[in-house]
Order: structure tokens, then sequence, then C-alpha cells
């Protein structure tokens, strides 16, 4: 009896281990690459968000943003770059070289407070910097 018991609990969580999808994979690779490392505001969590439904698997150094995008937040084009700007909160290993780097631009206020101003395609890598605890990026606000 105990042997049928144990032999349809392998083969149900043999079943159940085939199911998954890869793109569920990566997905879940891309969360837990933003959420382990740095928090995020949510308006940096929903740029995050439009970046990978538009660019959809496409390198993003290949990558345009749609005027939707610009608009909403802010984008600038510089070079024949789109960059994206905004403030850090920093700790005291972020180095300032990480954001140079990436292409990218810092001014500091104080210590623990600067602004960016880095390349679309260098966002995955700005959240993996290590010092930052923060990023938050403005959106354009409507007038009513």
């Amino acid at each position: 009896m105990n042997y049928k018991f144990l032999f349809y609990t392998v083969i149900a969580s043999v079943l159940m281990s085939c199911c998954s999808t890869s793109k569920n994979i990566s997905i879940k690779k891309e969360q837990s690459l933003i959420t382990n490392n740095v928090q995020l505001s949510n308006n940096f969590r929903s740029f995050w968000n439009e970046l990978k439904k538009e660019a959809d698997e496409q390198p993003l150094d290949q990558f345009i943003p749609s005027d939707t995008l610009i608009a909403r937040y802010s984008l600038i084009k510089q070079n024949k770059q789109f960059y994206l700007s905004g403030f850090l909160y920093t700790d005291s290993t972020f180095n300032e070289e990480n954001i140079k780097a990436i292409g990218g631009n810092v001014v500091i206020y104080t210590e623990k407070i600067k602004t960016f101003s880095v390349p679309v395609k260098s966002i995955p890598l700005l959240i993996q910097i290590k010092g930052i605890t923060y990023i938050e990026i403005g959106k354009k606000a409507k007038i009513k």
C-alpha cells in the first residue's frame, strides 16, 4: 500500500515539474534582479514593466522607445541614445565611477542623495551597482 502512494507521489511531482515554462523563469529572474539588490520607486517599477513589454526580447542597445514611453518618463535623446533621469539614494559603498562606466552621469547633492542620468540600454546594469539603496524616477505631471 505504501509503495502505491510513493509511486503516485513521485509521478505527480515529476509531471508538475515538467509543466513550467521558460518564459515564467525569465520573468522570475528579472524580478529577483530587481527586488534583491535595490529598492525601487513605483514609477521606476512602472517604467521597468513598460520597457520589458516594449523591448519584447529585443536587445536594449537596439531598442528605440515609443513616443508614449518617451513622454511619460521624460526620456531625453542625446548622442543617438535615450536617457532616463532620477534620484539615487546611496550608502558608503557607492562609487560614482560605476555610473560613468555604464555611460551615465551623476550629480552629488549629499553623501546619500544624488541625481543620475543613464542610457536606457544600461538600466539593467544600474540596478546592479553596489551601494545604491533606492532609485526614484519622476513622471510627468498632468495639469487638470
